[in-house]
């Protein structure tokens, strides 16, 4: 079974154009869209333009100025069944610092479970709070899952920090590297981004990682100098990260 699965930063808070971005999303032929920062009302909107299979919208906190806050994942072509799972700060729904996991699991070929987990990380540099997240995510989801597991969202890190050194040590391939994508390249954040800026990504912080065996095709972030590329900057400080897999062998 083939499946595209696009991870992406929506940065709802700053007012999301829904419509564009599911244009996008369909242009990457997404079956599955994991999606952080995105408040409930946007994922509906994007999901509904899509013609999307299901939804699960799991509160993430409520800054009270605005609408909550929270994390999505959308069955485009596929239903999922999905549940939010507290990571930190489980009694403080308030603090943009509680973090959360969108656990979903969609039934694959071989009566197999394929587990997907939408994440998004505390961006608390030298904290720790990074590793005790995924180490939580290592050890209560994927460890004791016998079917194939794909680990997607925005991790806060860069690729040579901790993060990316625990899930590989927990058995997971970065999707970018196993496609052959530039180690030096693949930039998907700006740096103290505004609106509609004519600066350039530089950073790698959003991630697909794969259980082994699962096999890993393309994998894609929209590069200065494609078409529309543009129109990026005005959505939001992350680019989608899009990646083919094929999980028959998972």
């Amino acid at each position: 079974m083939q499946l595209t699965v696009v991870t992406w930063n929506v940065k709802g808070s700053s007012g999301v154009d829904t419509a564009l971005a599911a244009r996008h999303l369909r242009e990457t032929g997404a079956d599955l869209v994991a999606l952080q920062e995105v408040q409930r009302h946007q994922a509906r909107r994007i999901a509904k333009a899509l013609g999307a299979a299901s939804l699960h919208w799991s509160f993430k906190h409520w800054p009270v100025v605005t609408w909550p806050e929270g994390m999505a994942v959308i069955g485009v072509t596929r239903a999922v069944t999905a549940r939010g799972r507290p990571l930190s700060h489980r009694w403080r729904p308030w603090s943009w610092r509680r973090r959360i996991v969108v656990d979903a699991t969609l039934p694959v070929d071989g009566g197999r479970v394929l587990r997907l987990l939408d994440l998004h990380l505390t961006p608390d540099t030298g904290s720790g709070r990074r590793e005790i997240e995924v180490g939580l995510v290592l050890d209560g989801m994927v460890s004791n899952h016998d079917g194939p597991v794909i680990v997607a969202g925005d991790l806060n890190d860069r690729p040579t920090g901790p993060v990316p050194d625990l899930l590989e040590a927990g058995g997971l391939r970065d999707a970018w590297l196993a496609s052959g994508g530039d180690p030096d390249g693949g930039f998907t954040n700006w740096h103290g981004w505004e609106p509609g800026t004519t600066e350039l990504p530089a950073q790698r912080l959003d991630y697909v990682w794969v259980s082994t065996g699962i096999g890993v095709g393309s994998a894609s972030v929209p590069a200065p100098g494609d078409d529309g590329f543009a129109t990026f900057a005005s959505l939001s400080d992350h680019l989608p990260f899009s990646v083919t897999v094929d999980v028959a062998h998972g």
